[in-house]
This record gives structure tokens, C-alpha cells and sequence, in this order.
């Protein structure tokens, strides 16, 4: 029971302690400490990827094992790739061999590129069930959302600009929909994101307090 669960939370403690230390003292001996610890943390992260592709080798064989018809096509072709990519990256030049480079490119990249044109028409759908002015706030977020997709594209420059361009009044210039849509995204868009920065920061403070004083111990098996 000591080694499962008492001696992780120490070498979480004191591992936590000394690493928080040494971003406020310049004392010699432990900066030298944090560096062995950040060392430590890159091993263990080769290793959580060397078991996170054994788990993927074992599903993929349980998928090859009960799947039929051509639904088998899927784990086969990812086990394919894994060993083809893993083949390339192992030979002389690693990253830049022509064959690990060949597949990123004309592979990997074209992939990707349909995975995010895919979500942009799930962001399309969301967004249209989300600007539906059902409420103030709902409204709210309609108007500014038809503000800001209105000053990203050619036709909000030429609403405004014609007007701007006879009357030349400085006054007038801070209602163009370009400098509408900036003043948005640069102030009122960028306090939300402010806002849910440091809430999201003062929730991993929070956990991160509650793991090192053994409140929290879901990592280790515990409740």
C-alpha cells in the first residue's frame, strides 16, 4: 500500500515543492536540481509515448481480431502507417529522410487539411444554432458576430468607405465596420479570453495545490 500510494504523493510533494522553489530563489544548488527534474519529465514522457503505441498496437489487433467486411480496413491501415512512418523516422536522417518526409508532406499534411475542412461545417451548424436571437445575450452575440464576419471580408470595407472617403471626419472613421471589427477582437474579445485565461489558471492552481497536499489522488487509482 506504501509503494501504490504514500510514496507517489512524496515524490509528487517534494518534486512540486522544489521545482515551485526554484522559480523564486537563485540559491546554486537548486537550479541545478530543477534541470534534473525537467530531464526526468522528458523520460517519463518517452516512456508514456512508448506505452500510449503499445496501447494503440493492442486495440488495433482487438479491432483487426473482431471487426469484419471492410470496417477491418481501418485498424489495419493504422498499424500499416505506424510501422511504415516508425521504419522511415529510425533510418539515417530521422525527420529529414526523403521517405518520412514524402509521407508527412503528401500524407499527413493532406489529412489534416480535410480533418479542418470538415469542422468548418460543424462550426457552421453550431454556429447557426447558437446565433439564434432567442434571448438578449443570444442577440447580443448575433449582432457581434455579424459585425466582426462583416469587417473580415471586402464588401465591409466598401459599406462604410465610400462613405468615410466624402466626408474625411475623424469622428466618423471610428464607426468604420474594419476598425469596428478591430476594436472588438482587440478589447472586448480579448478581455473574455483574459477572463478564461486566468480562471483556467487559478483551476490548475487549485488542482495542482489539492494533488500536492494528497486531496487529490484520482492519478493514483484512489477516488
Amino acid at each position: 500500500m506504501f509503494l501504490k500510494r504514500q510514496l507517489p504523493f512524496v515524490i509528487t510533494l517534494i518534486t512540486s515543492l522544489i521545482l515551485i522553489i526554484s522559480y523564486f530563489s537563485p540559491h546554486p544548488t537548486i537550479s541545478p536540481l530543477r534541470s534534473i527534474f525537467q530531464d526526468w519529465y522528458m523520460i517519463i514522457v518517452a516512456f508514456t509515448m512508448f506505452v500510449g503505441i503499445l496501447s494503440l498496437v493492442k486495440v488495433s489487433i482487438k479491432k483487426i481480431k473482431r471487426e469484419k467486411g471492410i470496417e477491418v480496413l481501418y485498424p489495419v491501415i493504422t498499424l500499416v502507417s505506424l510501422i511504415v512512418m516508425a521504419f522511415f523516422g529510425f533510418l539515417k536522417g530521422g525527420l529529414d529522410n526523403p521517405g518520412f518526409d514524402f509521407m508527412f508532406e503528401y500524407i499527413m499534411v493532406p489529412l489534416q487539411a480535410t480533418m479542418f475542412s470538415l469542422l468548418a461545417f460543424y462550426i457552421a451548424s453550431a454556429s447557426f444554432r447558437a446565433f439564434r436571437a432567442k434571448s438578449t445575450m443570444a442577440t447580443i452575440l448575433l449582432i457581434t458576430a455579424f459585425i466582426v464576419m462583416l469587417g473580415r471580408v471586402p464588401i465591409g470595407e466598401w459599406i462604410t468607405g465610400d462613405l468615410l472617403h466624402f466626408t474625411e471626419s475623424s469622428f466618423l472613421s471610428r464607426f468604420h465596420i474594419p476598425n469596428v471589427t478591430e476594436w472588438i477582437m482587440n478589447v472586448i474579445n480579448m478581455a473574455g479570453q483574459r477572463a478564461i485565461l486566468i480562471g483556467a489558471a487559478l483551476g490548475v492552481m487549485g488542482t495542482s495545490i489539492k494533488i500536492m497536499l494528497g486531496i487529490e489522488r484520482s492519478h493514483l487509482g484512489g477516488e
